[in-house]
């Protein structure tokens, strides 16, 4: 199955793509830090390595700056996450981009 077009993706999420820094970090850059995803019915949590926090961070302030509707919410300590919050139409656009069939779906 094909995912929609990212525009059409990033329409759903609400996010305006041009307030984003364009120097920021992505989910490529994290993709290879990502250790877990869990798919909750009010908000999606992604597990990194430790070693990602830094980008984490970077990456969280700039989707802030683009997408302000979205609780984005970091976790550090033994286990570094990301939970962000959103519709569940939202949601599912952000598992749309990310790419992955490693989904832990907890609904």
């Amino acid at each position: 199955m094909r995912n929609p077009p990212r525009e059409d993706l990033l329409e759903v999420v609400g996010c305006e793509i041009g307030k984003r820094p364009t120097q920021a970090p992505t989910m490529d850059d994290l993709g290879p830090h990502l250790l877990g995803v869990r798919r909750q019915s009010d908000s999606i949590t992604l597990r990194f390595a430790p070693e990602a926090l830094a980008t984490l961070k970077a990456f969280v302030e700039a989707e802030r700056e683009c997408c302000a509707g979205i609780g984005w919410t970091v976790s550090e300590g033994p286990d570094v996450a990301l939970r962000i919050e959103a519709g569940s139409a939202q949601l599912d656009a952000f598992v749309a981009m990310l790419r992955t069939e490693d989904i832990e779906d907890a609904r």
